[in-house]
């Protein structure tokens, strides 16, 4: 038994009307968070240089990806066929890992997810009479093999209006970065963040592997950038690892890019107070890297992880003692906005 035979308000309801479906690509609609032409988040020639099949097959995530436009349709239909429709998490909802958020004019609409046994994300939603744009945030832990998007006879599609802030936010960091595990694709910290900025995100989270691999430093040191959020902590195995690849990753960077502002965070860990020796070392080996920075004169500011849940039911804040819920993802992205604003306004 399903839980819509028990509760009708679960079921994805699509509706009667007719609709002309377009290949996204063959439409002005834009696709932010990838590489032009593609469903990837990182090029070619930087998996193959780290050569990390666990990486590469993250790289296909669209964890940060958002498909923009505007259209005068009174229906819009969504179909995104996934990369991997039988890619399933234990702790985290297929509305985040393999669903799809939809904003009307920048409120929250819909959310569609996977049916299973399905290979398709479907769903129809209505519109107002007169232009309206859309956002609609793709899969965190998933890819995207296609998407066509459904309108009414005679509606077209037209190009997004432009952000406020005229250059992406970058994000780097591990599974947290990536969005695991936020109950919807737009609940993600990055996603709130630049949602509120009005700014494009390039989401750079790899799940496990976040290692501080330098090909991805001269990557991101090649990308336009408002500002640069560095959330490397976790997935260092150790602190001597941590120590190693830290200041480096971030001095790459900084060295191509000596104006860009950058926030550098140690990781959120909710029990830090009987885990305070372990934490008190990295924390100390990234306070490390920010004082060097700014001894060269870099724009680099430091946000310390024990204090992204805050004290008041800290405990609520996550799915597992380490990846955040919505209550951690939110919490985590109204410390950091704090902070960005102080350099980038």
């Amino acid at each position: 038994m399903k839980i819509e035979d028990l509760d009708s308000n679960f079921k994805q309801v699509q509706s009667e009307a007719s609709l002309t479906y377009l290949k996204i690509t063959d439409t002005e609609a834009e696709i932010e968070g990838v590489l032009p032409n593609t469903w990837q988040r990182l090029p070619d020639y930087v998996l193959e240089e780290i050569n990390r099949p666990e990486l590469t097959a993250l790289a296909y995530h669209t964890s940060g990806a958002v498909l923009r436009f505007q259209t005068d349709t009174n229906i819009l239909g969504l179909c995104m066929e996934l990369l991997e429709p039988d890619f399933m998490m234990s702790h985290m909802p297929l509305t985040g890992s393999a669903g799809m958020d939809v904003f009307v004019n920048g409120s929250y609409a819909a959310t569609f997810r996977v049916e299973p046994g399905e290979h398709a994300v479907k769903g129809e939603i209505p519109l107002s009479d007169g232009k309206a744009e859309i956002d609609v945030y793709l899969p965190l832990y998933n890819g995207v093999r296609d998407f066509t998007v459904g309108i009414k006879e005679n509606a077209c599609i037209w190009k997004p209006l432009k952000h406020e802030i005229d250059e992406p936010v970058i994000f780097y960091g591990s599974s947290i970065t990536q969005g695991g595990c936020a109950s919807r694709t737009s609940n993600a910290y990055p996603a709130l963040v630049t949602r509120w900025m009005d700014a494009e995100m390039y989401c750079l989270g790899f799940s496990g592997n976040a290692k501080g691999d330098l090909p991805i430093a001269r990557y991101i040191s090649g990308l336009p950038a408002k500002c640069l959020i560095y959330d490397y902590d976790y997935n260092a195995p150790d602190a001597a690892f941590l120590k190693a690849t830290h200041g480096p990753f971030l001095e790459c960077i900084l060295s191509r890019n000596p104006k860009l502002p950058v926030l550098v965070i140690s990781r959120p860990n909710p029990e830090f107070r009987s885990d305070e020796n372990r934490s008190r070392e990295r924390r100390q080996i990234i306070q490390e890297t920010v004082l060097k920075c700014r001894k060269k004169g870099y724009i680099v500011n430091f946000l310390d992880g024990a204090e992204l849940f805050g004290e008041e039911s800290r405990e609520c804040c996550t799915v597992d003692g380490i990846h955040p819920n919505d209550l951690g993802f939110y919490r985590i992205a109204r410390k950091v906005i704090e902070k960005i604003h102080v350099f980038i306004s």
